[in-house]
């Protein structure tokens, strides 16, 4: 990687219409010295993650033409989708790669709100390591009410925007963006052998760090932790695969990776006399965690990789984590090195 080199992974409210998908995304890609490694688009969620990498000066650049693009075409109150959004960009994460100073990206995604709020009158907050208060930290807190509740929620001093003017009339179309520096995180959703999107929530909550609420008999409320930090997760029905998942949200690969989320879920599935049907991987993830996920099962399969490559050990991962059952699952296209290093156009996957 070149030095000071930046991901950026924004999340935009439209996952059905190709041809917006694709204005967006040529809106990427016709930026110099960026390169667009990877869409992906959900029908049901309504929604697709874009993953591009530039230097510090043209991954700005390239993410404002793409804010400018969506704003020009995508119109909330005509979404509907499983995914909670508050924006038409709803979240815009920036993670700083080899070479990049972490600092000097904070500063510069500042510059980039007041930016949007400037020139394109977008309203918007920051949030995880750019958050200016705790409650902003995490995203699930500032998309509570999601755009349906936005102006109600506007109203309360609580949440003045970070940048951009409450009364700007973006806010009945565009809704309200979430910008941010954060670390690398693992989009991941397991599929279920049912249709109930109940039992998707159980587990959901069983496994996710932030567990769930339990009243107790006294009438007093108790929250019961999940089993595994730095898990984030929901549960949902699918439409276009016709069965549930548990949608997680890995923030710290290190602590919790693909197979302690896919082994805790297959163990909570048991629970509930069902099993899982395979997994699936949205947007790009590092080498690293293919391979510890491939060694990981190498291990518990007992199969022997002394004279296995690296794409060998992370095919072990594809096969036992399922990532090929609900569509197709190619390293060259999910992995973020492969995708930095091969980088030649739009896929769409």
């Amino acid at each position: 990687m070149n030095e000071n080199t930046v991901e950026c992974i924004p999340n935009i409210s439209e996952g059905r219409n190709e041809e917006v998908i694709q204005f967006i995304a040529k809106s990427i890609s016709d930026t110099p010295g960026v390169k667009l490694l990877h869409i992906d688009s959900s029908r049901a969620a309504n929604r697709t993650v874009f993953t591009f990498t530039g230097n510090l000066e043209s991954i700005f650049e390239a993410a404002f033409a793409m804010y400018q693009a969506a704003n020009e075409k995508i119109d909330l109150r005509n979404h509907s989708g499983t995914h909670p959004r508050t924006g038409a960009v709803d979240v815009c994460p920036f993670v700083a790669l080899d070479g990049c100073d972490e600092n000097v990206l904070k500063e510069k995604v500042r510059d980039f709100g007041k930016r949007l709020g400037d020139e394109l009158n977008i309203i918007g907050y920051f949030y995880e390591k750019s958050a200016g208060v705790n409650q902003r930290k995490n995203l699930a807190n500032i998309r509570k009410g999601e755009f349906e509740g936005l102006e109600t929620k506007l109203k309360s001093m609580h949440w003045k925007p970070d940048f951009g003017k409450v009364g700007a009339t973006s806010i009945k179309t565009f809704g309200a963006t979430t910008i941010g520096v954060r670390d690398f995180l693992v989009a991941y959703n397991v599929n279920l052998d049912t249709k109930d999107a109940k039992i998707a929530q159980s587990i959901a909550e069983l496994i996710r760090e932030l567990g769930k609420l339990m009243t107790l008999p006294d009438g007093a409320v108790n929250r019961i932790p999940g089993l595994l930090r730095s898990v984030k997760a929901i549960g949902w029905f699918v439409k276009d695969y016709d069965l549930a998942q548990v949608s997680f949200n890995l923030v710290d690969i290190d602590k919790n990776g693909l197979y302690e989320v896919f082994e805790a879920a297959k163990a909570s599935c048991i629970r509930f006399g069902i099993t899982t049907k395979g997994s699936e991987l949205i947007g790009m993830i590092p080498k690293r965690e293919m391979i510890r996920a491939g060694k990981l099962y190498a291990v518990k399969r007992k199969i022997d990789i002394s004279d296995m490559t690296d794409r060998e050990i992370m095919e072990i991962a594809v096969d036992e984590l399922g990532l090929n059952e609900v569509r197709p699952f190619h390293l060259d296209k999910r992995v973020l090195e492969y995708g930095i290093e091969n980088a030649s156009g739009l896929v769409l996957t």
